[in-house]
This record gives C-alpha cells, structure tokens and sequence, in this order.
C-alpha cells in the first residue's frame, strides 16, 4: 500500500496565502465603498436576471428562476430556496406564498420556505391568490373550471364555479373579516363583459355587478372601499358592489402603483404605454384623498415607484424624488444604470435592471 506523504508547508507559502486574503478583503470593502459612494447602499443580486419573475415581500425579494423559488434578503444572501417545478407561477401575502406548476399546488410557509400543503389538482391550475388567510386557486381551463378557497392549512372551505367567463384575476380584502373579489370576463355574448363578485368563504355571494365593456385591469382595497381602474375611470364601491362615489375619470392614464402610507391612499398614474408596452413619460398623475394633481418631471423617465415619503421616477442614473405635498423633483444619483423598474421593498429599496444585472438599491429618504 503507497501511502502519499504531504510535504511541509512554506511559512512564506503561508504568509502569501494570507496576505492575497487580506487583499481580498479590502478590495471587496472598497468595492462596497464605491457602491455606497453617492450616499445610497447598492447590492447586486448575484444569479437573478431581469427576465425572471421577481417580486417584492416585504424587505426581500422573491424570485423564480424558471424551475427554483428563492427568497433572497436585502444583502444578497438567500433566506430559502423550493423547487417549484418547470413553468410554475407564485403569488404572496407576504405571509404564505401560493406556488403551482402544472396540477400541482403547494403553499409555503413565507418565512421558512417550507411547504405547508402540497396536493395535486384534478385539472391544470390557471393561477392561485393567497391572501392572509386563505389561498385561492383557478382551476381547469381558461374559462371554466372551479375556484377552490383554501385555508392555510390547504382545508377547503369553498368553491366557486366558473361557466363561460374568463377569470381575470382574484383577490382578498378585510370587512373586517378577510373576503373575497373575483373580477372575470363572460365571453359567451357578442361583446366581452368584464365582472366583479365578491364572497365571504363559506358563505353566500355578498355582491355581483357588470362593469361593463372597458377592459378592468386593477382592482385593490382600501378603509372598506373596492376600487377598479378600467381604460376611463376608477370606480369606487361598497363590499356588495354598490357605488359610494362618482367615478374619476383617468382616460390616457395607466394606474402604475397603489401604496397606503400613514392610513391614506395614493394612487400613481402614468401616460398609457406605447403598444410595444415601452415606458418613457414626462408627467405623472398623483391622486390622494381630494387632491388630484400632475406632476411634471425634468426629464424622461422608463420607471417609477411610490416610496413611504415620496415618489421616486428613474432616467439613467438618476433618481428623481418628489416628496409627498411637493411638486418639484430633485435629482439623485443612483450609483447604476436604471434600463428598468422591477419594483420596491417595504423598506424603500428599489429593485432595478441594468442591462442584465438586477440591484437593490437604497432610495433618498
């Protein structure tokens, strides 16, 4: 038997060795020195890409990588990681994440990562919405198929039945109990009509309307109002669908982003976008309580986010902040090279692409 001897060790070898980690370590704190230079922490998402599905959930972001499911924290590191199968979709509460791919539905634990239901669908799940405590899934095809309401724990509490509408989207909302909206569109007449029920699960339809032929791309909720925003207007009503004001006329407008700070409403429009879905704007439209207001920017922008103080519009490497009450924008510089706006944190990161990098990068207060 040959047994290999190792040979002494150079103490020099060793002094190398440790002076080239020495040098390591202030390159890379002088690396993170001129991230921070312009006065705005930047950390570079290390494996993420612009055309990944990423969101936002709370501090951290969510991305999936087309088979995996990562939580990865504001410093760059990842909290977890669930394989979620080829082709799958995921929406969060920010408390549980629904995950589906395929007949198979899972719901995560968002904190841990860890799957607190997993089960396979009689028929492909079109989409899933969780809520804080309740997850819904659409499933069968397009338009028709049965809507499933899950607790957290995956027991389903309700079922809602779909013939000749196509569902446009689903959601949940306090009254004070958690409830929930269904927008669709019936497709079974000459002319699409979009929708709107909402339910309380496991009991009986509270409300139904016809909105009306104008395509209803948002609908969100605030101090017991429903909104929907459609190509003309926003309309505001009750949890029974019943109108408690007149409608706002937003014709030319595209609602961007909806943030609730210190308990009141803002609502940010911005020029509807070109055909090829290309972002570049000059105005923008704020609206909160009884104020309506444009806002001119100093130059063209291809983003723009609500933070907890103000508006943030991106150009370049530029961040262009506009505080709440205020209508002029000052200049920031950014430290990268905005190409697009992803999205922000709960804590006023901005989540943005630079060319085929993706940064968190810490906004102006």
């Amino acid at each position: 038997m040959l047994i290999k001897q190792s040979r002494p060790k150079s103490p020099w070898r060793a002094r190398l060795l440790l002076l080239g980690a020495v040098a390591a370590i202030v390159g890379a704190f002088f690396l993170v020195r001129a991230f921070s230079s312009t006065g705005q922490a930047i950390v570079r998402m290390n494996n993420v890409l612009p055309y990944q599905h990423i969101e936002p959930i709370g501090n951290d972001i969510l991305v999936y990588d087309g088979a995996i499911l990562h939580r990865i924290a504001a410093n760059g590191s990842r909290r977890w990681f669930f394989h979620a199968g080829l082709a799958a979709g995921y929406h969060t509460s920010g408390r549980h994440v629904a995950v589906w791919s395929a007949n198979q539905l899972y719901i995560l634990d968002a904190n841990s990562g860890r799957a607190v239901f997993n089960d396979r669908m009689e028929a492909p799940v079109q989409f899933a919405r969780a809520g804080q405590n309740y997850v819904a899934v659409f499933v069968g095809e397009k338009d028709r198929g049965s809507v499933y309401v899950l607790d957290n724990q995956g027991r389903r509490v309700d079922t809602v039945e779909v013939q000749n509408t196509a569902l446009m989207d689903i959601g949940f909302f306090s009254q004070p109990r958690e409830m929930m909206w269904v927008l669709g569109l019936e497709v079974d007449g000459t002319v699409p009509v979009a929708t709107l029920q909402t339910f309380d699960p496991g009991s009986l339809v509270t409300g139904s309307a016809t909105l009306g032929e104008q395509l209803v791309y948002r609908v969100y909720f605030h101090n017991g109002q429903l909104r929907t925003v459609d190509t003309r207007r926003i309309n505001t009503y009750d949890y029974r669908i019943k109108e408690t004001a007149p409608p706002v006329l937003i014709y030319g407008w595209y609602m961007q982003d909806v943030r609730v700070i210190n308990r009141e409403l803002y609502q940010l429009l911005v020029p509807m976008p070109n055909e090829d879905g290309a972002m570049h704007f000059s105005d923008l439209r704020l609206i909160h309580g009884d104020t309506d207001r444009v806002l001119h920017l100093p130059v063209p922008c291809v983003g723009v986010v609500l933070g907890s103080r103000g508006v943030h519009a991106f150009a370049g490497s530029k961040v262009y902040t506009a505080r709440y009450g205020e209508i002029s924008f000052v200049p920031t510089e950014l430290g990268v090279h905005a190409s697009r706006v992803i999205g922000i944190t709960q804590n006023d990161r901005a989540i943005v692409a630079d060319n085929n990098d993706v940064y968190l990068v810490q906004l102006p207060n």
